[in-house]
C-alpha cells in the first residue's frame, strides 16, 4: 500500500473525519501523497502525515486553539523552512504557550527548573512514531 486512506488515518490518529477534511480543505494539513480531486477521488496520506496529524491532535486535546496551532505550524514553516514541522520538532506546552525545543540542553533546563515553569504536555515524537508503526502494521495485517 502506497499510503493511508482517510478512514485508516482516522483509525490511526484519532482525528475525526470532519476535522481531517476541514484541515485538508483549508490547506492547513494536507495529505502529501494525493489530495482529493473532485467527487469520488481519495486523499492518500503518508506515514509522516500520520505523525503530523497525531501531534496536532495531541496539541488540540491539550488546549491549544486551532489558530494557535496554525500559528505554530506557520512560524516553523516560515522561519525553519520545514514542510512538515510537527514531524521534525520537539514541542513543549507551558501554560497556554507552545515552546520549541531546539537542543537537548534546552529541554533539560526547562525540566530541571519546574518551579519556573509548569509543563503540561511534552510531545514525545519517538514514542508517537513507534505507536503509529505498531498500529499501522496491525491495520495492514487485518
Amino acid at each position: 500500500m502506497a499510503g493511508f486512506t482517510a478512514k485508516q488515518v482516522v483509525a490511526l490518529t484519532g482525528v475525526p473525519y470532519k476535522r481531517l477534511d476541514s484541515w485538508a480543505n483549508s490547506g492547513f494539513l494536507i495529505p502529501s501523497i494525493a489530495e482529493a480531486d473532485g467527487t469520488g477521488s481519495r486523499r492518500l496520506y503518508s506515514f509522516q502525515d500520520l505523525i503530523t496529524l497525531r501531534t496536532a491532535k495531541l496539541l488540540r486535546d491539550a488546549g491549544i486553539s486551532l489558530q494557535g496551532l496554525r500559528n505554530v505550524v506557520q512560524f516553523l514553516r516560515d522561519t525553519h523552512g520545514m514542510a512538515q514541522p510537527l514531524v521534525h520538532t520537539r514541542l513543549v506546552m507551558v501554560g497556554d504557550e507552545v515552546l520549541i525545543v531546539q537542543t537537548e540542553g534546552d529541554l533539560m533546563r526547562v525540566l530541571r527548573h519546574p518551579d519556573r515553569h509548569v509543563l503540561h504536555v511534552v510531545v514525545d515524537l519517538g514514542r508517537l512514531v513507534q505507536a503509529l508503526c505498531e498500529e499501522a502494521d496491525k491495520l495492514r495485517a487485518a
